[in-house]
């Protein structure tokens, strides 16, 4: 129980800072500390925490990054999760870049909730906010979808004057694939450049655009995976997005 009387029992674990792209709001081009490779847990050491919180009665874990998927032994790791006493749970949180070859043996190894970082449809959008190809991140979640998940969320981060106009599209597509759409303010961890007043786009705002396209039926009883999200239905598209 934390100091507000809530049972914590999920654990997100980041096992590696190494990523494929290089986000505007996460890792600016040129970082190079994710090169110190003695910091980094081993596959072991991972397995070790897993355990050991276990123990302590955690019950659900979210694989992280960086993008975990850059790990070769990524599937040893889960395999190894889903035999220790205790686990009930296991997800995984990726940019879905190499998910197209993975999602399989990742659902069999053990994965069952894959969260997916979406912030654009537009090929030269995503590749702006990025660096990386939109198009393997699409082929990433319809495999995913093939691969039986139990869940696959997308989750956008939201920067004005750079993605804004893919929200509607994003909304549709989530729609489309019947997927579940979390819209994420951009948060202080970051270049100082790109996380500014005129960048920073409100959920409230992205929720008034989508508002002027069709009408937002909020979902209070909807909770998905352990974020604070509030809900809604879009009437028309059957979108649901927080």
């Amino acid at each position: 129980m934390d100091s507000f009387g809530r049972k914590v029992d999920y654990l997100r674990i980041s096992i590696t800072d190494r990523c494929n792209e290089r986000c505007l709001y996460c890792m600016p081009e040129g970082y190079k500390g994710w090169e110190s490779k003695p910091d980094h847990l081993t596959a072991e050491e991972i397995i070790r925490v897993v355990r050991v919180a276990a123990e302590l009665g955690f019950r659900k874990f979210r694989l992280t990054g960086g993008e975990p998927l850059v790990r070769g032994d990524i599937l040893e790791i889960v395999r190894a999760m889903k035999k220790i006493s205790g686990v009930e749970m296991i997800g995984l949180s990726t940019n879905a870049t190499r998910l197209a070859a993975l999602a399989k043996p990742l659902r069999d190894a053990g994965i069952r909730t894959v969260n997916v970082s979406l912030d654009a449809l537009d090929a030269q959008i995503y590749r702006r906010v990025t660096g990386g190809d939109v198009n393997a991140v699409i082929a990433g979640i319809r495999a995913a979808l093939a691969a039986g998940f139990e869940r696959v969320k997308l989750n956008c981060v939201l920067m004005r004057g750079v993605n804004e106009q893919e929200i509607w599209p994003l909304a549709l597509f989530a729609a489309e694939h019947g997927l579940p759409l979390r819209l994420i303010e951009l948060m202080p961890l970051t270049r100082t450049d790109v996380l500014t007043e005129q960048n920073f786009f409100p959920v409230g705002d992205a929720m008034r655009l989508l508002g002027q396209r069709d009408e937002l039926i909020p979902q209070p009883d909807t909770k998905i995976g352990h974020g604070p999200a509030k809900y809604y239905l879009l009437k028309q598209t059957g979108a649901l997005v927080g």
